[in-house]
């Protein structure tokens, strides 16, 4: 499973280790609780079929959560006088030899993934563009048609770049999503679980001769749709971050963040919180060869307000026995380059993340993600990675695990090849084996999933 790799109010690293190693990719923060994640189960960005999705050989994942920012696809695209449009079409045949994610009774199923889109950009007053982006992951399964899925994500993003060094970013989104089978917010039922969410952001950016500051805003309203998990899950998510940093030399940094995620639930009030983040660290790019950035801090979840007694028999079991938890907080990215065909990326992390599946106020997940990226050739790339995760979960009091009885490993490995035959044609294959052993052996699974897919890009 995975890290996300992401600057920490953000976007400021994920985009700046998007350029420097565009082979591996770089995901979304945000994950499926609707805060950000670092763990595995976030977002399948540097692994591959880990959440049964397609890695698309020109455009990467489908963004599976709701994202921080619209991402601006760099190709030439077909050009409308002064709008450029990216029409793109991806089809998958995957096979996965347990498609519930399950311990035992395993169903294996063959599934074809269809992914139409368009992204259009706008330029207007010389130096500013107007962003939209519509893309789809449809998915049809042939044995168990209960995880079939019509994804749908339409967005749009304005980008402000005023002279002096300050740019400006607002946008907005609508997504029909899922959450994926084995992640933490899978309840495990027939039908696989549907929600709605709708989001809004900003982020605004001013760089100096040898600082910088960055404010990243995000609300997000999240409904699901069916299992009955509205009572449980449908809530308003809030985000703030603020990140400064300063320049040591030409070639290092030193950085300071301070944000803070808030949910407010509509019906499980229990669960409403606030996460607060304060860390430091640096950024460093000593050569060609070796960079990097690290944030080490705190993380304090503070449980928002007094416990109530919440009709039964499902809001009921949120019950908790504490209101608040200090963990200490890690991210890094390191990316070392030892020939110009080969880069290698490591990424360890540890963080608390809530969850409301199983009862389970939180869980602390800490772990590493290594991943490598060769090409063969100008048209063909290996890729391979490997993760390993520790997570150690705090139930509500009465639930069905505790933080004494459930922790859970989580190892997976996956190995890879793109071919670009032509500017605007890819074809990829993967493989993916994952293992999660548990305490609580409900939990527990092991699967191996491989994907076939091509696409076009204009």
């Amino acid at each position: 499973m995975v890290l996300v790799a992401m600057l920490w109010s953000q976007g400021q690293i994920g985009e700046c280790l998007a350029q420097q190693a565009p082979a591996i990719g770089i995901g979304t923060m945000w994950g499926g609780t609707g805060n950000y994640w670092l763990s595995q189960y976030a977002n399948p960005a540097v692994l591959g079929a880990l959440y049964q999705t397609p890695d698309w050989p020109l455009t990467g994942y489908y963004p599976l959560f709701p994202a921080a920012m619209l991402p601006v696809i760099p190709a030439n695209g077909v050009s409308l006088g002064p709008l450029k449009l990216n029409p793109m079409m991806g089809v998958a045949e995957m096979y996965t030899d347990n498609v519930f994610r399950t311990r035992g009774n395993k169903v294996s199923d063959f599934f074809t993934t269809l992914s139409p889109g368009i992204q259009a950009r706008l330029p207007f007053a010389g130096r500013h563009d107007f962003i939209v982006d519509y893309r789809t992951n449809l998915q049809y399964y042939q044995r168990t048609p209960t995880n079939d899925v019509q994804d749908q994500t339409a967005s749009g993003r304005f980008r402000f770049d005023f002279p002096g060094g300050l740019k400006v970013d607002l946008g907005g989104e609508h997504k029909l999503g899922h959450d994926p089978r084995g992640t933490a917010v899978d309840t495990r039922t027939i039908e696989i679980n549907k929600w709605e969410a709708n989001s809004f952001f900003g982020q605004a950016e001013y760089v100096g001769a040898q600082s910088s500051v960055r404010m990243n805003v995000m609300s997000t309203r999240w409904q699901y749709l069916n299992n009955g998990q509205a009572p449980i899950q449908d809530r308003l998510t809030n985000y703030a971050g603020l990140t400064f940093s300063g320049d040591v030399s030409s070639k290092t940094a030193l950085l300071a963040n301070v944000a803070v995620t808030q949910q407010n639930f509509d019906e499980n009030q229990n669960m409403d919180s606030a996460i607060y983040q304060i860390s430091g660290g640096a950024r460093w790019n000593v050569s060609e060869l070796t960079s990097g950035q690290i944030l080490i801090g705190l993380q304090h979840l503070q449980f928002t307000k007094a416990q109530v007694n919440q009709p039964p028999p499902v809001l009921s079991q949120f019950t908790r026995t504490e209101d608040s938890y200090t963990n200490f907080f890690v991210m890094g990215n390191v990316f070392w380059t030892p020939t110009s065909l080969l880069t290698i990326s490591l990424q360890p992390y540890r963080t608390v993340q809530q969850t409301t599946v199983g009862t389970s106020l939180f869980f602390v997940a800490t772990g590493v993600n290594f991943g490598a990226s060769h090409m063969l050739t100008d048209s063909t790339t290996l890729t391979l990675n490997a993760g390993l995760e520790q997570d150690q979960f705090t139930s509500a009091s009465g639930g069905v695990a505790s933080s004494s009885d459930r922790t859970d490993l989580l190892k997976n490995i996956s190995v890879g090849a793109k071919y670009r035959a032509v500017k605007w044609l890819g074809l990829g294959c993967q493989y993916m084996y994952e293992d999660r052993s548990s305490t609580v052996r409900e939990f527990a699974y092991r699967a191996n999933t491989v994907m076939v897919s091509a696409q076009v890009l204009f």
